[in-house]
């Protein structure tokens, strides 16, 4: 690790638990990711599994409109991959969301 890498990822983990904190959703989509780790799912199963409306699933994944931000959508903080296997899309939590989490259980 180069000097100064450790400091810029904690500034990144900040970024991304202050995101998860301003938004229930985010928040519901990453914990049920954590749960099936390491395995994918599709909007409409983490819509069934959280009780969420899949539209604003979608929206915590990878932003829509006003009212989710896409530059704090789960995609683009990395937090969430996104997996196309034929025509569909499936979502999974990526190396850096997993350690997130965990990071989060520690303290």
């Amino acid at each position: 690790m180069t000097e100064g890498s450790e400091g810029s990822e904690e500034v990144r983990f900040e970024e991304i638990l202050r995101s998860l904190r301003r938004s229930r959703v985010r928040t519901e989509i990453v914990m049920f990711l954590y749960k099936i780790y390491p395995n994918a799912s599709y909007p409409a199963e983490i819509s069934r599994n959280t009780g969420i409306d899949p539209t604003n699933i979608l929206g915590g994944l990878r932003g829509m409109g006003g009212r989710f931000d896409a530059g704090n959508s789960l995609l683009k903080h990395g937090v969430v991959e996104k997996k196309e296997h034929g025509n569909a899309t499936y979502y999974r939590l990526s190396e850096l969301g997993k350690s997130l989490i965990e990071s989060i259980q520690k303290s």
